[in-house]
């Protein structure tokens, strides 16, 4: 008997081939009318034959066949929760099994065995697509696009792996090679042999995508929360920096007001092997003063007290993360325990030239083995005794495996790191590739049924790009579509790891030969991340601060860098909405707009959440040229205040401080000052603006910023209700909703109202308030003082004239 444990034969609704062939033979449960009720007990499934169907929602539904009835119930790394539910029917007549959900209907001829094309259909209730499930890869021309490993190297568009979503309304997710999680060492098992054996999810969504997340969500799982702090400024430099180094680099940071949240410590923190490594690297990637590969001790030269730098950083505000290389030197310290946990470790040829240490080999794990992955994460203990925030894994050279019979190797090993944090009680991901791994290719693997459970793991690092104009606006897809695979996270190396090609070469070595950044396109490539789920600065080459850019380019960076932080707030509201809904934070057009055929003609133009559209600038000029397609209603310049209506589509000149960022009429956009680090929640004042031009609202969210509370309902919701009447404007702020420890009791909130005409009058809960008008910029500015978080507020602006600027 097949796995006995994970098999629930109990309550099943059996349908037998013989008795389907009778055609017209009522189903079990229902003998008279030929029609069964699923009741959405936890047992409940539908039997057909050899097949077993559960209806997981509306327009999600299981599909299950085994020769020798031998059905598996264990988790996968993609499906999590199964649960069916109820308010489904099933009738069978003449051998074909019809499963009947309020929005879709499936007919299955029993007789022809396993699931084909021709013997399964799906459509929906309504009529209008249909869909014939195929098992073998094919290629969907349809397919809305999806992700790739990563883009080492590259300087432009790749292809992608397909995602979830397709235009023809609806996908398979064929997970019949996954394989199961099971709770004993090493974690895993393949799927039992069975002669023949299929277990997919067939999502039928027709034009609503945001529907088929969610779907993904329910059947794997959310997106965890980051920490607040992750949706600030990241920094990093492939270079051996010292401990004084990034004293005096924060002191740089804070004198020219560029706030810095998250330091990314790239590998030289590690133990130099052999004096003669830096010499050796240098020769490849530039003078150094200090190299190492691998390695699982501080460079005590470099950091001679870890724990205290760590520890000054943190009292900055600073959190750290530090690089991984997933292999060990055989000069290390701490190699000689670590096999003598795991028995003789392979070595590998590659990264013994990476690591660069003429007396010792690289050696690498096998992570589906339970001692080493034991010891592979035992190596980690102490350095994040230190202090270290988070793990980067930096898996791109090193020949260490993960590989299994149905096992995706980035996401088990993104797997092992979420549950390495998740002991420690830290929101952290991992930050790492994601969805196949490096023997299958450095830049593009084969696809692995894992990347759906990619979201619960990783934030996506795209890895060593070369800055090209092409590569920035293809980055702009990239994160966009990634989200058609749930990922919410994605991380690129703002204004690219490589440079500017040289001599048509993308590398590091090309690098280290002097190319440097344009400063447009570096200042573009800022803004751009500004605007993204996850801003991290990271070069190998130097001039990749703003202050050390020429203007304009500097104070277009410093603006975005600081925009970026003022909008955390709504950024950490729009994560937080991904956790719950499966939406991602950078969003294509279509998600919003699926029935206007512009929505699918603009790829590197998303929405950041639902209320702000963004547009990045992907070619030189100052000013430069931008097409924006507006969608429908009207949507308000963040930094001009011009109205545009939609949908039409305007060619914009842009000039190198500004970017094509709109908020959508009657929005309210909560930001903060960009100099208070983000690791602190709640900040003490907020500001709203409020744009004309309709009625809106927004809830706004926050919780401890840390740990996993938000998961058990320690937070707080604040809904802001915009409404214009005439020419008067009102914003209530409601009472906060929820509550968390150490939660704000009071708060001061500054309302400003853009593109009004000068007010006559203001107040706040009635009482009349100063305000201030800048003529130039339409803004009307309205300061609550402190007030309690737990009454509503209510602020009224009234204009000499109606609000609200006309559209162009």
């Amino acid at each position: 008997m097949r796995w006995a444990a994970g098999l629930r034969m109990a309550g099943v609704v059996v349908l037998s081939a013989a008795l389907s062939v009778a055609g017209g033979a009522a189903s079990a449960g229902s003998a008279q009318s030929g029609t069964s009720r699923g009741s959405g007990a936890a047992t409940d499934q539908i039997r057909a034959g050899h097949a077993r169907i559960e209806v997981l929602s509306p327009t999600l539904i299981r599909l299950e066949y085994s020769s020798d009835d031998r059905f598996e119930n264990r988790p996968t790394m993609v499906a999590q929760d199964r649960s069916p539910i109820p308010g489904y029917t099933t009738t069978r007549r003449r051998g074909v099994l019809t499963v009947r959900t309020s929005a879709l209907v499936l007919r299955y001829r029993v007789s022809a065995g396993a699931f084909t094309a021709k013997s399964l259909t799906v459509r929906p209730v309504g009529g209008g697509w249909t869909g014939h499930p195929r098992w073998r890869p094919t290629t969907d021309r349809r397919n809305l696009g999806g992700w790739t490993r990563a883009l080492d190297n590259d300087t432009g568009p790749v292809a992608l792996h397909p995602g979830l979503l397709s235009r023809s309304g609806w996908s398979l997710l064929n997970d019949t090679h996954d394989a199961l999680l099971t709770s004993s060492a090493p974690g895993f098992a393949a799927r039992p042999a069975t002669s023949r054996y299929q277990d997919g999810y067939f999502f039928g969504y027709g034009r609503d995508f945001r529907l088929a997340l969610a779907d993904l969500r329910r059947l794997s799982g959310p997106a965890p929360l980051l920490p607040r702090s992750a949706f600030g400024v990241w920094f990093s430099r492939y270079f051996p920096y010292r401990a004084s180094d990034y004293h005096r680099l924060l002191r740089q940071f804070r004198s020219h007001r560029v706030p810095l949240d998250t330091l990314s410590i790239d590998t030289d923190w590690k133990r130099q092997p052999s004096p003669l490594s830096a010499v050796l690297a240098g020769s490849v990637v530039g003078s150094r003063r200090a190299y190492s590969w691998n390695g699982w001790e501080w460079n005590r030269t470099l950091f001679p007290h870890p724990h205290q730098t760590l520890a000054w950083l943190h009292r900055q505000g600073v959190e750290v993360a530090l690089n991984i290389h997933p292999s060990i030197d055989s000069s290390d310290p701490q190699y000689a325990a670590t096999i003598a946990k795991t028995g003789p470790l392979p070595t590998d040829l590659s990264c013994t030239v990476e690591q660069v240490d003429p007396a010792g080999t690289c050696h690498v794990f096998d992570l589906t083995q339970a001692r080493q992955l034991a010891a592979y994460f035992a190596l980690h203990a102490p350095i994040k005794a230190d202090g270290v925030d988070e793990w980067w894994l930096d898996w791109c050279c090193d020949a260490t495996t993960a590989s299994a019979p149905g096992l995706t190797p980035d996401t088990w090993l993104n797997l092992q790191y979420t549950k390495h944090i998740d002991v420690l009680g830290d929101r952290w991901l991992v930050l790492s590739r994601v969805g196949g791994s490096h023997q299958g290719g450095d830049t593009r693997s084969g696809p692995g049924p894992g990347i759906y459970a990619e979201h619960r793991y990783a934030i996506h690092f795209t890895g060593d790009t070369c800055a090209t104009w092409q590569m920035l606006a293809f980055e702009a897809r990239l994160t966009a579509e990634e989200g058609n695979v749930g990922l919410p996270y994605v991380s690129h190396d703002i204004g690219s790891f490589n440079g500017a090609p040289h001599h048509g070469q993308c590398s590091p070595t090309a690098a280290a030969s002097g190319a440097k950044d344009p400063p447009q396109l570096y200042a573009r490539w800022v803004q751009f991340g500004a605007l993204q789920p996850i801003l991290r600065l990271h070069s190998n080459h130097g001039n990749r601060l703003p202050w050390q850019y020429p203007k304009p380019a500097d104070r277009a960076a410093t603006r975005a860098l600081r925009l970026r932080v003022s909008l955390v707030p709504y950024l950490y509201t729009v994560a937080r909405t991904a956790y719950d809904t499966g939406l991602p934070i950078t969003r294509s057009l279509y998600l919003q707009w699926p029935r206007l055929q512009a929505a699918y003609h603009h790829p590197s133009e998303y929405t950041l959440g639902t209320d702000v559209l963004v547009r990045p600038v992907t070619a030189a000029g100052n000013p430069a040229l931008a097409t924006v397609w507006f969608p429908p209603g009207r949507w308000v310049d963040y930094f001009t205040g011009t109205t545009y209506a939609g949908p039409s589509t305007r060619r914009l000149s842009v000039p190198l401080d500004q970017m094509p960022v709109f908020v959508r009429a009657g929005g309210v956009l909560p930001t903060e000052s960009a100099l208070i680090p983000t690791s602190l929640s709640e900040p003490a004042q907020l500001a709203l603006s409020v744009y004309p031009g309709a009625d809106g609202s927004f809830r706004l969210y926050d919780d401890h910023g840390t740990g996993f509370g938000y998961r058990h309902r320690a937070e707080v919701w604040t809904r802001l209700v915009h409404r214009v009447i005439g020419r008067e404007t009102t914003l209530r702020i409601a009472a906060a909703r929820g509550h968390f420890a150490g939660m704000r009791r009071t708060r001061s909130w500054t309302v400003r109202f853009v593109g009004v005409a000068r007010p006559t009058a203001a107040t706040v809960n009635g009482d009349p308030v100063a305000w201030r008008y800048d003529p130039h910029r339409r803004i009307a500015t309205v300061q609550t003082g402190r007030l309690t978080t737990r009454q509503p507020v209510e602020v009224r602006m009234t204009a000499s004239s109606a609000s609200g600027s006309r559209a162009t």
